[in-house]
């Protein structure tokens, strides 16, 4: 018995599947940038992509034929989506390649001019052909020898064969000069998916050729085949989706791992004035919530501002290095000392805010020196705690116990 995994459903339901989530996500997205040619290219992609392979489990082929009364009418509706599909991965392709310009308006319009022929073709080769047997699984090479419908099967299966073989071409320039991640990630997964495309026409153009030949390799179409053609359309919807949304989940990861590293200094910043919104909140996104975090911390520093100071800092910073911490740790340790020991101070009878004292100088709050004195606290409580006492007792202060 063959393996037969063009037989089952969930082959064709997990690209389908793939597809529909991803052009489901992107909606929201298109309502509000239409005029973006790269996401109606992508929305154009996603879509056609759901619809075929929604289209091509043999029960759902069945029932386009008899909704049609058309016998086989399911294999010119699937092909003439195909063709669309191949068209508006070129379009997508070379819109996401290419700046704005002339040339790529040129590109995208003999793209579409192209592949339209090719799908009028498709239809008039359908309609001159015979085509009243029904055949669900092997149509392209039952039908092999069939004036006109041998011309349609073999019009769809060029035009598959020529847009992998320039698509190929094109991303294989396009590698060489990628310089992001999570691009070179797409255009790899395409790359795949255009060699396993490949893979697909050559197995069927190899068993309509055995045909011609009064062979019988039926099994390459029928059997063979298929599984490529799912893989091809996982990697490319996986290849688009990436190469998208991929740069978007890293700075989300991102951003949540600074809130993340920002937490203790939060914690201390609690002490001194709390939050004029949640800061934890799951509903706000990442962006919002990093932010609001930021400004709980920098609401902080403002009260502490009278008792900060530029000297207690470099004062620390030396003795840390001298202690054998690296300068960022240091640094880090040294801006977590001069706060708590002004939070000491504000907290202690009579503490209050005011006027910069002469001498002083504000703690000078950037993104890196926030995380520095957040890591800090995290990994180096113990160095930050002997270095606050003396600190506090070099001043006259009272250390907080």
């Amino acid at each position: 018995m063959r393996w037969d995994i063009a037989g089952f459903f969930a082959a064709y339901a997990v690209p389908a599947a793939l597809f529909a989530v991803a052009f489901v996500i992107k909606l929201p997205l298109l309502r509000r940038a239409w005029q973006d040619p790269i996401l109606r290219a992508t929305a154009l992609l996603l879509g056609i992509g759901a619809l075929v392979f929604a289209s091509l489990p043999p029960a759902n082929l069945h029932r386009i034929n008899a909704l049609s009364g058309v016998p086989n009418f399911a294999g010119l509706w699937v092909y003439s989506l195909l063709t669309a599909y191949c068209g508006a991965c070129l379009w997508l392709i070379i819109t996401w390649r290419e700046p704005p310009s002339a040339a790529r308006r040129r590109r995208t319009r003999l793209v579409w001019m192209t592949y339209t022929v090719i799908i009028v073709g498709l239809w008039t080769t359908f309609l001159l052909g015979d085509h009243r047997v029904e055949r669900l699984r092997d149509l392209d090479t039952y039908y092999a020898g069939t004036p006109w419908m041998r011309e349609f099967v073999l019009l769809y299966l060029c035009a598959h064969l020529v847009s992998a073989l320039v698509a190929a071409g094109m991303l294989w320039a396009w590698f060489r000069e990628v310089g992001d991640a999570w691009l070179r990630r797409a255009v790899i997964c395409l790359q795949v998916a255009y060699a396993l495309g490949l893979v697909f026409d050559l197995a069927k153009l190899a068993a309509i050729g055995a045909r011609w030949s009064g062979r019988n390799a039926d099994w390459l179409s029928t059997y063979a085949a298929p599984p490529f053609a799912i893989a091809e359309a996982a990697l490319v919807a996986g290849g688009f989706i990436a190469g998208q949304a991929g740069p978007l989940v890293a700075e989300r990861r991102r951003l949540v791992r600074t809130y993340r590293r920002l937490m203790p200094l939060w914690q201390t910043m609690l002490t001194v004035t709390a939050p004029a919104a949640p800061a934890t909140g799951r509903v706000s996104g990442a962006a919002l919530r990093l932010e609001l975090r930021r400004a709980a911390i920098n609401d902080g520093l403002l009260k502490l501002a009278p008792h900060l100071s530029g000297v207690r800092r470099e004062r620390v910073r030396r003795a840390a290095r001298a202690a054998g911490h690296p300068e960022c740790v240091a640094r880090g340790i040294a801006g977590a000392v001069d706060i708590l020991v002004a939070t000491d101070v504000l907290h202690a009878p009579g503490g209050r805010s005011g006027a910069l004292p002469a001498g002083h100088s504000g703690f000078i709050g950037d993104p890196d020196e926030l995380e520095g004195v957040a890591h800090a606290l995290r990994f180096h409580a113990a160095a930050i705690d002997r270095f606050r006492r003396e600190a506090a007792a070099t001043e006259g202060l009272t250390a907080h116990a």
